[in-house]
């Protein structure tokens, strides 16, 4: 226990000892350079293999000019540990306070989803459920996430699929507390429109024959607690093809609390992605953002432990957006709708660090 005890501390102080040069600054560089607040990242993609570098972390976001960024876990399926908990989370984010804060229940949450079908939502799987997203409210947690809806595998490692109806019982009860909370889900889920086989250039790992249609469940999701804000991740990185400017207008038309955040990387639907072949952005793209400019953010899904090329792809998105409603979309909209000028977000709460190790006697806690 003490050596258990020790090697924690030793940890955490090796974390915190020799931080990044410019951790409590905003990012420096060209005073005309438009900042960005990154609403979906990752800080590692295996902790547990090669820990967290924060100084790598608030460098990168240096160096693209993030000024704040979204920290959360990767939508884990039941019994697969690895990823950063809540309170590794907090910990991080109360050691930079102002430029990094955290979501919760990747890690918690979204097993629980996974591992429950919708006609085994029982009142005491509920209950568990609530006092999960309980706990991380308390935690000082700025939003819910990262949540799977429908998650495609890329056949890299143990990566998985993941599928669950986007009216759940257990995201509706996720729904009313985030309402009460002010806190948003970040929804993880590819669209399919219809009833439809896999994408046969996406089947790669664990996959299904068939993917169900969810657009309509997403709709009652969104229906169901107006007051509820649910960000739909990754607009513009789309791996069935079917996350269109129109089918998004169409519910963005409909539904006031949907807002979306702008992954784009190589490997996602070209024709789906903001940019045409010439590098300029499609005018469809470009009309949607005009005409929904509060309702879109920057949401890079970067892993800090590999290449900043979601982070290049970032900054280019952000320079090529008119300038009327570049400023809405690099930050003002995820300041406003995460209420990061509040007291989330900022890690005002005394929220306690914790290793990632977990409590003494023990590889892991609750959050």
């Amino acid at each position: 226990m003490r050596l258990l005890l020790a090697t924690s501390v030793f940890l955490l102080a090796a974390c915190s000892a020799t931080p990044s040069r410019t951790q409590e600054s905003p990012p420096a560089g060209d005073p005309g350079r438009i900042v960005i607040v990154d609403t979906h990242a990752h800080p590692v993609r295996h902790p547990r293999r090669q820990g967290v570098n924060d100084a790598a972390i608030v460098d990168g976001m240096n160096e693209y000019g993030i000024g704040l960024t979204l920290l959360m876990s990767p939508p884990l399926p039941p019994g697969r540990p690895g990823g950063l908990g809540t309170r590794d989370l907090a910990s991080l984010a109360r050691r930079h306070p102002g430029r990094l804060a955290f979501a919760g229940g990747g890690d918690t949450l979204n097993p629980m989803l996974q591992e429950t079908a919708p006609g085994a939502a029982t009142s005491a799987a509920l209950a568990a459920f609530q006092r999960e997203a309980e706990a991380i409210v308390r935690s000082g947690a700025a939003a819910f996430g990262e949540i799977a809806a429908e998650h495609l595998s890329s056949g890299r490692g143990n990566h998985p699929y993941e599928s669950s109806n986007p009216d759940h019982p257990l995201l509706l009860a996720l729904a009313d507390v985030a309402a009460r909370e002010g806190m948003p889900i970040d929804l993880h889920m590819e669209a399919v429109p219809r009833d439809m086989p896999f994408p046969a250039s996406r089947r790669a790992g664990p996959t299904p024959g068939h993917l169900q249609e969810n657009i309509a469940g997403l709709e009652r999701l969104l229906a169901y607690n107006p007051q509820a804000r649910i960000v739909w991740a990754h607009a513009g990185w789309d791996l069935t093809g079917e996350r269109t400017v129109p089918l998004m207008r169409a519910l963005l038309d409909r539904h006031p609390n949907l807002y979306m955040n702008v992954k784009i990387d190589e490997h996602g639907d070209r024709l789906t992605q903001p940019f045409a072949s010439d590098g300029s952005l499609r005018s469809e793209w470009l009309a949607l953002l005009r005409d929904f400019p509060d309702r879109f953010m920057v949401g890079s899904d970067q892993f800090y432990d590999e290449p900043l090329e979601r982070l290049a792809f970032a900054r280019r998105f952000v320079n090529a957006l008119p300038l009327e409603i570049a400023r809405r979309i690099a930050s003002e909209n995820a300041r406003r709708i995460y209420r990061f000028s509040g007291r989330r977000g900022a890690m005002t709460r005394d929220v306690p660090a914790v290793s990632i190790l977990g409590p003494p006697d023990s590889q892991s806690a609750p959050p």
